[in-house]
């Protein structure tokens, strides 16, 4: 077995299934640099929110850092999609939550207006 080779949370190969940090892995800051790239996209060195946390997400494989821009891998953007709506609402980040939230949404459903802050039509 190799996995004393890698860090903790680090993405690996194990049945020939790639593997991904589980939520439970990740750092709090990793957690809010997740949310960052998520809902702005690839992000500059200047307005990452944590660089320990970007680290930690490159670590896992969740994110890659490439010419001073930080961007998901597809791993992370599907850990970020499948994230749970309730913790997300705790935690009060009303863009990712909104994200998930419409994303998980069919093609043309309406959106609430508690869900998109402005008036109904």
């Amino acid at each position: 077995m190799t996995d004393h080779l890698f860090p903790k949370g680090a993405a690996t190969m194990r049945d020939g299934q790639p593997m991904i940090a589980s939520k439970l892995e990740l750092s709090p800051c990793a957690v809010s640099v997740l949310g960052q790239l998520f809902v702005e996209g690839p992000t500059s060195d200047d307005n990452i929110t944590s660089r320990a946390g970007r680290c930690d997400l490159v670590s896992a494989g969740l994110a890659f850092h490439e010419a001073g821009l930080s961007s998901l891998t597809p791993d992370g953007v599907r850990l970020a999609r499948e994230w749970d709506l309730c913790s997300l609402y705790a935690r009060r980040d009303r863009r990712w939550y909104l994200k998930v939230r419409t994303s998980a949404r069919p093609e043309g459903a309406a959106v609430s207006h508690s869900e998109s802050g402005g008036a109904v039509r």
